[in-house]
């Protein structure tokens, strides 16, 4: 799929947008997975065990109904860590906010920093509503007036299916917020 393939969603995320220097290039699959920082690999893999392991569970009964508030209970105490390790990985030197972003694309203001089209950057996105953190590049592909759209250039798979899972869920948070308001009109 290309970037404009992906949905698009309006929402704020914490990312961290550091250009790549002189000597600096865009690793190849090899180096990007090897330079991965282990808290970025460890949230990816628990945000991908999180989506698959609790659906098949059958809630029929008291001791499964049991079984699963305690598994809730621990998966929130585990998020909860995961998300306090990954906020230390948050560099306040490069820190924005997202404005919106999809599985291909991340719009941010850059406030009075200056980045110029087609300049490369690592990119690291906080998404605190999954207890996970992507680390990619991305390159500068559009400067507007109040946004530059950056699209992603190395991106581990797991990792998209991630924002697209993540997308996917605020998205539907936001159209369930928008019926609510308009029902209490």
């Amino acid at each position: 799929m290309t970037n404009s393939e992906y949905f698009l969603v309006e929402h704020q995320l914490g990312i961290n947008v550091e250009p790549l220097t002189e000597n600096e290039t865009i690793p190849d699959d090899v180096r990007f997975e090897a330079e991965l920082p282990a808290p970025f690999r460890m949230a990816s893999d628990l945000a991908s065990i999180d989506s698959h392991s609790l659906q098949p569970l059958k809630l029929n009964n008291e001791t499964t109904q049991a079984l699963w508030g305690y598994l809730q209970a621990q998966n929130l105490k585990i998020n909860t860590l995961l998300t306090y390790v990954l906020s230390q990985q948050d560099d306040s030197r490069f820190h924005f906010q997202s404005s919106a972003f999809s599985a291909g694309i991340c719009l941010f203001n850059p406030k009075d920093k200056i980045f110029t089209l087609e300049q490369q950057v690592r990119l690291k996105i906080f998404v605190p509503e999954e207890s996970a953190a992507i680390y990619c590049y991305a390159h500068v592909s559009a400067i507007n007036s109040d946004s530059i759209e950056l699209s992603y250039q190395q991106i581990r798979e797991e990792d998209r299916e991630l924002l697209i899972r993540t997308t996917l869920h605020i998205q539907s948070k936001q159209l369930k917020l928008r019926a609510l308001q308009r029902e209490q009109r």
